[in-house]
């Protein structure tokens, strides 16, 4: 390319900062002939689009998203709302740009099916924001269990545990909504320890139980212009429409079983993605917390030396040297590298002009699972993802 490609966001939120962060240190190390020029952000809440621009280093804030869709920039990066993406992301598709949005693209399936149809029909570069992929010591693990290191897979766990709806003075967001969100813990969080258990383990074919839980059912209604997960001093409060819990047992498509456990009210834990996995020759864990490390077990012949390597995450895992601060084991890698990881890796697929692996269909078949587990909770028996 012999000119940067030039950026635009639409969302100020706390997801459309971490766009904006991924964007802003992706031009760290790309690929030789891809650069960024940071345009713009787009919201309809000026003040804070202006305050995330001048933050960030992007040229301009813009309170009209249709302005920015119809500007001259080359990428369009999108973190809304889950309501608002069926309206927005369409757009964004129709005009032909490369585009990246933040999970879900859709609070169903047919909504997620229905932007994975436009996408596949663009000539352009889509990605979906599942990070946690990016992480290296994640990627590595992967990597391993793919490689047969561990054996052939007949057990996973994955975990996703947070704290940001732990307290019931919360406002009542968007979140809170059935109807607005597609899912409470389920999809908001789930969405990440889903694919994270597809990523690593393989593709889940049925879903045998669904729990899910609402242990707050009211909450205050929020405070004009508030966003993230802020206490409300309101009030007047409203009913929560979706799950603070979801327990998932699954069968995948190699025959193993997997158990998804999510929660958005764990006190203590503010935010803990996990994975353990168990094959015919050993085993492998990672948990997000301790991000620059995973554990792997490898069954010896003798047994005397058996027991799990605690391997730290370095130049030799994938995306480290582009995003640790220094190019050497023990570092450290975390939540934030793994923005910025997302964002080069979908600038590298621009660049080459080869298909993102988060691309929509990624983020449909997470929702396969999410609509199978909806149907297997409300039915309360096993139900088959949908092909």
């Amino acid at each position: 390319m012999n000119r940067p490609l030039s950026i635009g966001i639409i969302g100020a939120g706390m997801a459309g900062q971490a766009h904006a962060f991924g964007f802003r240190n992706a031009m760290m190390a790309t690929a030789p002939d891809v650069t960024v020029r940071l345009r713009a952000i787009a919201d309809p809440n000026l003040a804070l689009a202006e305050s995330v621009a001048a933050r960030y280093g992007f040229e301009h804030a813009i309170g009209d998203i249709d302005e920015l869709i119809g500007s001259d920039v080359d990428v369009i990066s999108v973190a809304l709302p889950n309501f608002l993406h069926s309206d927005v992301l369409p757009r964004v598709l129709a005009s032909g740009k490369h585009v990246f949005a933040e999970k879900p693209i859709g609070r169903t399936l047919a909504e997620s099916t229905r932007l994975e149809s436009q996408a596949s029909a663009s000539t352009a570069t889509t990605g979906v924001g599942f990070s946690f992929r990016r992480l290296p010591a994640l990627a590595a693990l992967q990597q391993a269990v793919a490689d047969g290191r561990i054996g052939d897979v007949h057990t996973v766990r994955t975990w996703y545990y947070a704290d940001y709806a732990a307290d019931p003075q919360g406002a009542l967001s968007w979140r809170y909504s059935q109807e607005q969100s597609g899912g409470g813990a389920l999809l908001d969080i789930g969405a990440h320890a889903i694919d994270t258990l597809q990523f690593v383990a393989g593709e889940v074919t049925r879903v045998l139980n669904c729990t899910l839980r609402t242990e707050i059912g009211e909450r205050p209604l929020p405070t004009r212009g508030a966003i993230g997960h802020g206490a409300s001093t309101s009030t007047e409060t409203g009913p929560v429409t979706n799950d603070d819990i979801a327990l998932l047992t699954l069968e995948l498509q190699n025959g193993a079983v997997g158990h998804v456990e999510l929660s958005r009210i764990a006190h203590g834990v503010p935010n803990s993605l996990g994975i353990e996995v168990f094959g015919t020759r050993g085993h492998a864990q990672f948990e997000s917390i301790t991000a620059g490390e995973f554990h792997i077990f490898e069954a010896s012949d003798d047994g005397v030396l058996n027991g799990p390597r605690r391997v730290f995450a370095g130049p030799q895992h994938p995306y480290f040297s582009d995003v640790a601060a220094m190019p050497g084991a023990g570092v450290g890698t975390g939540y934030a590298e793994a923005f910025v990881a997302e964002i080069q890796e979908f600038l590298r697929c621009i660049s080459d002009g080869r298909r993102m692996d988060t691309d929509f269909a990624a983020a449909s078949r997470m929702m396969r699972v999410v609509d199978a587990a909806l149907r297997a909770n409300s039915s309360n028996s096993a139900i088959d993802i949908d092909s």
